[in-house]
């Protein structure tokens, strides 16, 4: 019985994180699929750049669109509210991540309660 117990209690646990990243998740308003990227360029001419002193930074969205990856600009003035869409994106990717691991636990720990049940209801008869 306190195997079956321990095991509930890892359950519960589960549960409730799961439930706290749900409600992140469910929070969240807007956001934006892609990664912000620095970059630095030459400029082609007879300039420093030849020399190592890129310029830049110049910033970019990154994603993947129809299998191809796609970079777009972002305007300076633009740059913090795309940083804090597409952080919103990481976010929420990575808590289905997590909920998906832990619909697999949970799963597999109620087989482990089942199994121990029935064994228990097998020794009872």
């Amino acid at each position: 019985m306190k195997r079956i117990n321990k095991i509930r209690q890892k359950v519960r646990a589960l549960i409730k994180e799961r439930n706290k990243l749900e409600k992140e998740n469910l929070s969240l308003r807007d956001m934006i699929k892609g990664t912000v990227i620095e970059h630095y360029k030459k400029c082609g001419g007879d300039c420093v750049c030849r020399e190592g002193k890129l310029h830049g930074p110049y910033w970019y969205l990154s994603y993947k669109e129809d299998n191809k990856s796609r970079l777009q600009y972002i305007d300076k003035k633009g740059l913090s509210k795309i940083k804090r869409l597409a952080g919103n994106y990481k976010k929420f990717q990575s808590n289905l991540t997590r909920i998906s691991r832990m619909n697999k636990e949970i799963i597999s720990l109620m087989g482990r309660i089942r199994e121990l049940l029935i064994k228990q209801g097998s020794k009872r008869t």
